[in-house]
């Protein structure tokens, strides 16, 4: 069965039912997902030129609100050498206190320069995730 030509909710049923391998179906489904992303933003110019033939507040669309608007800027600060600098200790500080959980994992203490403890920082760790890599 090529599942590449099933829609998404019938790929979902057959898993569910134990018809198809699972794994295989989450390459599918990354593969049109990768797809829809790719074929979207060749449209969006497409679309941002039609929806402002509406106006500024759009139009209504089989119950969607469409309309468009600016993202949100970005600001640079990369040429203040006085924030870059703090941005630095912040980033030695931080480093710092990540070393001193690992230490903690390995029930040891970590000192500061003047003796005072180091207090670890807290780590939550990242949920499992499924990683899919094509074969080149």
């Amino acid at each position: 069965m090529d599942i590449s030509k099933l829609a998404v909710k019938d790929i979902y049923n057959l898993v569910k039912e134990g018809e198809i391998d699972p794994l295989k179906a989450i390459i599918v489904l990354k593969e049109i997902e990768k797809k829809a992303k790719e074929y979207k933003s060749m449209i969006d110019d497409i679309a941002i030129d039609e929806i402002t033939k509406y106006g500024r507040d759009g139009t209504n669309i089989d119950g969607y609100n469409v309309n468009v608007r600016n993202s949100a800027g970005r600001w640079d600060f990369n040429h203040l050498t006085e924030i870059k600098d703090l941005e630095d200790k912040l980033k030695e500080l931080k480093d710092k206190h990540k070393g001193s959980y690992k230490q903690m994992l390995q029930n040891l203490t970590t000192l500061g320069e003047g003796g005072e403890v180091i207090v670890p920082a807290n780590y939550k760790g990242g949920k499992e995730i499924i990683v899919i890599t094509k074969i080149k």
